[in-house]
């Protein structure tokens, strides 16, 4: 068995680009043609963080909730290039288009999810109405030496990698983290199993990124929601962005934590409500 979902993976998936279908939790998508809410949850969770936010779609609107790739349901592929933001994209486009999506979408996307957010609106720009990123995990291009404004980047970029050499701590982190309730509406899930997952994702999709890039070029309407003692956020990256680029608004939150609690989902809540009245900007 292991031995066939090898050789499906390099000749499907790594020769010929087929991307993956992803694990579907929620989805509703009986209207034809209507705005569809596309929610992308982050690294080390399942699209599980979403079923509170459902109840608050539109009643003439669609919604889908997936498990990125590596994630919750979905494959775990072992193919490092495939956990980047645009493969995931790519996987995310596919599935729904599998499901049946056939109007403009809005996305929501919550820390990597956001990464991948970004990186779906700018390769199916057509298709996106609004972006919604809840912590983005923001970072600036590594190769520009000397700028006082990545010292905080490059800080965190090594102390993922600094962990990533303890797998047992991280994984017992993470279950403690869960265990206390700090982890907001998040379902926890990494494990021993799942583990190589979390390390490629971590390094193809957020230590390696260009996200900041693509975001100050986006002309798609975009809300981002962060809170301003977040320790796994760049605040003056967002807010460099958005002093660039009129599409872009920032919501600031006084939290101090990277998971979405109450206070961030009366945010995202309002957000969304607005995302398909045309005088929402």
């Amino acid at each position: 068995m292991a031995a066939k979902r090898k050789f499906r993976d390099q000749i499907l998936h790594k020769m010929l680009h087929v991307p993956y279908r992803l694990r579907v939790r929620y989805k509703r998508l009986r209207r034809p043609f209507a705005v569809t809410y596309v929610f992308i949850h982050g690294l080390a969770d399942t699209g599980e963080l979403w079923q509170p936010f459902i109840e608050n779609v539109p009643a003439n609107c669609n919604y889908i909730v997936v498990d990125l790739l590596g994630h919750g349901g979905s494959y775990l592929a072992r193919t490092r290039r495939m956990y980047s933001a645009r493969e995931q994209a790519r996987h995310l486009l596919a599935t729904c288009l599998t499901n049946g999506l056939s109007g403009p979408v809005v996305l929501v996307g919550h820390s990597f999810g956001s990464l991948v957010a970004i990186e779906f609106a700018s390769m199916y720009k057509g298709i996106v109405k609004r972006c919604i990123l809840v912590a983005p995990p923001i970072y600036r291009d590594s190769s520009q030496t000397g700028a006082a404004r990545l010292r905080q980047d490059n800080l965190l970029r090594e102390i993922y990698r600094q962990a990533l050499k303890t797998p047992k701590a991280v994984v017992a982190g993470y279950d403690l983290y869960s265990k206390l309730g700090l982890a907001g509406f998040s379902e926890t899930q990494l494990t021993q199993d799942n583990f190589s997952a979390f390390r490629d994702t971590l390094l193809a999709g957020i230590i390696s990124q260009n996200a900041s890039r693509k975001l100050a070029e986006t002309r798609i309407d975009t809300d981002i929601i962060y809170g301003k003692l977040d320790p796994f956020i760049v605040e003056k990256n967002l807010k460099h962005i958005a002093e660039k680029n009129q599409q872009i608004t920032l919501h600031s939150l006084t939290t101090a934590t990277h998971a979405i609690r109450q206070r961030t989902r009366k945010v995202i809540v309002s957000c969304m409500k607005r995302a398909i009245k045309p005088e929402s900007k």
